[in-house]
């Protein structure tokens, strides 16, 4: 009896090993992950159903948010139906009739019809995307007239300079906008780039960048933004510098801006951006460090970069520009700002000595000032910033990602080597 009992015990034991070896994956297999998609700027509902030859529903489905008229955000993943087979093809949202796009593309209107569900290829389409299969190419639901649209970064990060670039036709003016805040845009033939910012205090998330061309409905895409990572800076100010007060920096900040909000059409630069100068101990505080005064709160953020080095050292140009301020200012001392164009500029303070004046052309490399410690500073050093849209962003970013020569490239002047010598 204890035998039978015994046997039985261990045949169910091996029945359950059995099933869930036959449920578990085999050992070394890994299983099939469903289909996903990076997420570009033009990657609509509608251009995803057309790319992937599945419904919009589908697509929603798989990807459920709260508000359905929310496009994807460019910048994050998304994923597939398991069907999804990637297709060719051309988005195009025309003006005129179906026909016209077919006569356009040489395509049989009808054919052209009965595949975007259109019932007659004479009726306006009132910019109703539509499909037409190419060879090559993915559908992308751009704005109206652009062939081609990218962004600077996918994601991109609170506190640095943003951009996109385009290619167009026929296009004159453009207004670009991340959520409320203007990113001027600039139109050079076919070619069309625009420059923004966010502050180092922005919130990550995916604020909505919106296009719109004057006739043409707006066109509009979330774009994502990854959290930023900063440092805390402790300072005690002694001296000439614990007596300038908050109202004297509101003061000269208001006199700045005045200069840095005007904006010129065209680059000035044609070289990458590099460091201002060559010489130095360390960085001594980064863009975006939130910072405490004398044992405050950390209520505000350092708008550039601290390059500690010795009074006296060459300071220089980061790139080619116009001279729009030169003098020692109360707060920043010793003070240089160039315009660079596109709404460009970068700043250098508390220098000791200011070597340009205001109108002087510089080239990169061309020495503006020298180290010092002038104004609000607690010891020799460079303070080097940028400002994109009238907003300070992380000047060594900028230099790190080449975000000048991406400009360049989509205005349609690529950036020339630079001089060694």
């Amino acid at each position: 009896m204890v035998v039978r009992k015994q046997f039985i015990l261990v045949s169910l034991v091996v029945a359950l090993a059995l099933l869930f070896a036959a449920a578990a994956p085999a050992r070394g297999q890994e299983q099939p992950q469903p289909p996903v998609h990076a997420v570009a700027p033009g990657d609509t509902w509608a251009a995803l159903a057309m790319r992937y030859g599945v419904s919009q529903e589908q697509l929603q489905a798989a990807n459920p948010h709260p508000n359905r008229y929310r496009q994807p955000v460019a910048g994050s993943t998304i994923q597939l139906p398991a069907e999804a087979a990637e297709r060719t093809g051309l988005l195009r949202r025309p003006a005129g009739s179906l026909l016209r796009l077919a006569v356009a593309t040489n395509q049989n209107p009808w054919a052209l019809a009965r595949l975007n569900g259109v019932d007659d290829p004479l009726r306006p389409n009132f910019y109703r995307p539509i499909y037409v299969p190419a060879t090559e190419g993915v559908p992308q639901d751009l704005p109206p007239g652009f062939a081609s649209l990218e962004l600077s970064q996918l994601p991109a990060v609170p506190g640095q300079a943003i951009g996109y670039r385009a290619t167009a036709s026929g296009v004159l003016s453009v207004t670009a906008r991340l959520n409320a805040s203007l990113m001027p845009s600039f139109v050079n033939g076919d070619r069309v780039v625009g420059v923004g910012a966010t502050g180092a205090f922005f919130y990550p998330g995916a604020p909505e960048l919106s296009i719109q061309l004057p006739d043409a409905p707006l066109w509009a895409q979330p774009w994502q933004f990854a959290p930023g990572s900063w440092d805390y800076d402790q300072l005690t100010l002694s001296g000439a510098a614990a007596e300038i007060d908050q109202e004297a920096i509101r003061a000269e900040g208001e006199r700045l801006y005045a200069i840095w909000s005007q904006v010129t059409n065209a680059p000035q630069w044609q070289e990458p951006f590099r460091y201002p100068i060559e010489s130095y101990l360390q960085i001594s505080s980064r863009y975006g460090a939130r910072r405490s005064y004398n044992g405050g709160p950390y209520r505000t953020y350092h708008e550039g970069v601290d390059f500690a080095a010795y009074g006296g050292t060459p300071v220089y140009a980061a790139a080619r520009g116009t001279v729009v301020l030169a003098e020692i200012l109360y707060v920043r001392g010793g003070a240089v700002l160039i315009d660079h164009g596109l709404g460009i500029y970068t700043g250098y303070y508390h220098m000791s000595e200011v070597h340009v004046t205001p109108g002087q052309v510089v080239e990169a490399g061309d020495q503006v000032g020298e180290v010092g410690s002038l104004g609000l500073s607690t010891g020799n050093h460079l303070h080097w910033d940028l400002l994109a849209a009238a907003t300070w962003v992380d000047a060594a970013a900028w230099e790190a990602q080449d975000m000048g020569c991406w400009l360049l490239e989509g205005w349609g002047t690529p950036c020339s080597e630079p001089e060694r010598g």
